[in-house]
C-alpha cells in the first residue's frame, strides 16, 4: 500500500520537480563520500595474516555464550569452541531459563571437557533483559583477561579465537567485532538480510569505528571480543541492562569511553544461520528497531518513509525522468551500485539483488513498521518469552 502511494507520487512529481534530482544526487553523493573510504579499507582477517598465539602474551580468553531454548544448536557451538587452537580458553555456557533441555546438553558437554563452565539461571531479576543478564552473569563467572560474547548458534572455525587474539594485540585494540559468514536460504530471506546489512553499513558505519573522532561504532552479537578492563570501565552489561540492541550499544559505550575498537570481515572464521526463513526474521526483528528511535513509532515510520523515497526515487527517475534529470538519477544509481557491490562482495550476498533494491527496502520497511505497530498495540516488547513495557524500556535508554 505504501509502495503504491510512493510510486504514484514519484511518477507525478519527478517530471515536474527540478529540485528533486538535485537533492537526490546531493544526498547520495554525501552518503557515498562518507562511506566509501573506510568501506574499501575494511580489514578482512585471513588465516595467513594471523601469527601463532603466545599464551604468556595474550592471556586467557573466556567465551561467554548465552543460550535460551537452543538445544538444536548449542552442542554444535560448544563443540566448535572445544576444538579451538587457542591454548588458554575458558567456555562459560549460560543456560538462560531454558525449557527444552538446553541445560542438560550443556551439563553433558561440561562433564566431558573441563574448559566448559556451566551456568544455570532460573529467574530473571527485575530491570534486566534476559540475554543481557545472562551475558553479565557469565562474565562475572569468567576468569579470563578477555571476554568473547557470542550467540549460541555460532559455529567457530578452529583458529577463530587464535586469529582474533593475534589481531587485537597486533593493533592494540580493546574491542574487536567480526562480521560472520551468513547462511541464508530462500530468496526473500537473502534480500531482507542484504537490505538490513546494507543499511547498517551505510548509516551505522561500523567500518569507521576505528576512527577516534567519529561517532561511528561497531558491535555484532555473534562475536564481540572485549578486554576485561574495557568491559568493567563501561559499567559491564549493567549499563545496558534494558537495551534490546545490546551488542551494538556495548560497542557504542566502548567507543565513548575512549577505547580502541575495530570491525573486521572474516568469513572463514565464524558462520551463523541468522534466521531459518523470511518469516522468522520478520518476527525476530520485532525487538530490534524501536530502541534506535527512542521507542517512538512515529519517528520510526517517518524514517522508513524517507528511506523508501531515498531508495525508490533514483530507480523511478532513471526510467521516467525527463532530459538531464535522468542523468542525475543515473548518477545516483551508479553510486548506489558501487556501494552495494562492495557490501555484497564482503558478505557474499547476491549482487543482482541491487536491481530490486526498492523491493528490498519495502520488505525492510514492512518489518520495521510492523515492529512499531505491534509494540504500540501490546504496550511493550516480548523478548525471550518475557514482556517488557515501553515505559520500562524507555527508562533503560
Amino acid at each position: 500500500m505504501f509502495s503504491d502511494f510512493a510510486w504514484s507520487f514519484l511518477a507525478h512529481a519527478l517530471p515536474r520537480t527540478a529540485w528533486l534530482p538535485v537533492l537526490c544526487a546531493v544526498v547520495w553523493t554525501a552518503i557515498f563520500l562518507r562511506t566509501i573510504p573506510d568501506l574499501v579499507r575494511t580489514p578482512r582477517l585471513r588465516p595467513r595474516e594471523a601469527a601463532r598465539a603466545s599464551p604468556p602474551t595474550y592471556g586467557r580468553v573466556s567465551v561467554v555464550v548465552a543460550a535460551r531454548d537452543e538445544r538444536e544448536h548449542i552442542a554444535a557451538t560448544l563443540s566448535s569452541l572445544v576444538r579451538q587452537t587457542y591454548p588458554d580458553l575458558e567456555i562459560v555456557a549460560v543456560d538462560d531459563r531454558s525449557t527444552d533441555g538446553t541445560g542438560d546438553v550443556i551439563d553433558q558437554m561440561a562433564a566431558r571437557d573441563a574448559r566448559i563452565v556451566p551456568v544455570h539461571i532460573r529467574d530473571l531479576p527485575r530491570g534486566w533483559l534476559g540475554k543481557n543478564h545472562a551475558l553479565y552473569t557469565g562474565a562475572m563467572r569468567a576468569t579470563g583477561d578477555w571476554l568473547l560474547f557470542a550467540d549460541a548458534d555460532v559455529l567457530f572455525y578452529p583458529d577463530a579465537v587464535e586469529r582474533a587474539m593475534a589481531y587485537v594485540h597486533a593493533h592494540r585494540l580493546h574491542h574487536l567485532t567480526v562480521a560472520p559468514r551468513l547462511v541464508a536460504t530462500g530468496y526473500a530471506l537473502k534480500l531482507l538480510t542484504a537490505m538490513y546489512i546494507f543499511n547498517y553499513v551505510l548509516f551505522k558505519r561500523p567500518q569507521s569505528a576505528y576512527r577516534r573522532r567519529t561517532r561511528a561504532h561497531a558491535g555484532i552479537g555473534a562475536f564481540n571480543l572485549v578486554s576485561r578492563e574495557a568491559y568493567e570501565r563501561i559499567g559491564t552489561h549493567r549499563a545496558i541492562s534494558l537495551r534490546p540492541d545490546d551488542d551494538l550499544h556495548l560497542g557504542k559505550l566502548i567507543k565513548q569511553h575512549g577505547f580502541r575498537q575495530r570491525f573486521v570481515v572474516a568469513q572463514d572464521m565464524i558462520e551463523i544461520e541468522w534466521y531459518p526463513n523470511f518469516r522468522a526474521m520478520v518476527v525476530g526483528m520485532e525487538k530490534a528497531p524501536l530502541p534506535a528511535f527512542h521507542y517512538s513509532a512515529v519517528l520510526l515510520t517517518a524514517a522508513m518513509m524517507l528511506m523508501m523515497a531515498l531508495y525508490t526515487t533514483p530507480f523511478v527517475g532513471a526510467v521516467i525522468g525527463p532530459g538531464w534529470y535522468r542523468l542525475l538519477y543515473l548518477y545516483c544509481l551508479v553510486l548506489m551500485g558501487i556501494l552495494y557491490e562492495l557490501h555484497a562482495v564482503f558478505l557474499r550476498l547476491p549482487k543482482h539483488q541491487f536491481l530490486i533494491l526498492p523491493v528490498g527496502m519495502l520488505l525492510y520497511s514492512y518489518a520495521f513498521v510492523r515492529s512499531a505497530v505491534l509494540a504500540v498495540r501490546r504496550g511493550g516488547l516480548v523478548w525471550r518469552d518475557t514482556f517488557y513495557t515501553l515505559r520500562e524500556l524507555r527508562r533503560g535508554l
